[in-house]
């Protein structure tokens, strides 16, 4: 079974032994890098992605003023770092994560009403991911580290 859950410090072991490939470096930051910055930032919340109990994947919710690079919107927040451990992709995990994120965002998020992300152009894969699970490309672009981004939104 798949579910989200926010991090916890058990969760840290697996993080530590989570490989990303250099091409994927080039999409997303490695969930402990996300972790380091999360403590010193009190508007990230670091989600693992579990499969069973074992984390398949991870993820920050940032209410930050980041989000203001995709839109205009106040009452939403950041999807940010996404990525599932190679172990486990090409199993449906990125798609069922994607559909629970709504509900986790009412439940845990009550005052936001839309989700936002960046994609790089280049990152076909995610963007169909996301472009199946209802985010919405309304054509808005820029530059991020790593090349342009596409942003995207999901109402919640």
């Amino acid at each position: 079974m798949i579910a989200l859950a926010k991090y916890e410090i058990t969760h840290r072991t697996a993080l530590e032994n989570y490989p990303l490939s250099e091409e994927q470096l080039g999409f997303t930051g490695h969930p402990l890098e996300l972790l380091e910055r999360s403590e010193n930032n009190y508007t990230y919340t670091p989600i693992v992605i579990k499969e069973d109990e074992k984390v398949a994947g991870f993820f920050v919710l940032d209410t930050g003023d980041d989000k203001f690079n995709y839109t205009d919107r106040q009452a939403s927040i950041l999807l940010r770092g996404y990525s599932v451990h190679p172990s486990f992709q090409g199993r449906g995990i990125a798609k069922i994560s994607m559909n629970l994120l709504t509900e986790f965002v009412k439940e845990h998020f009550p005052l936001v009403d839309q989700i936002v992300l960046g994609v790089n152009e280049a990152n076909k894969a995610a963007q169909s991911v996301y472009l199946k699970s209802g985010f919405i490309d309304e054509g808005r672009r820029f530059t991020g580290r790593s090349g342009v981004q596409i942003a995207m939104c999901l109402r919640v």
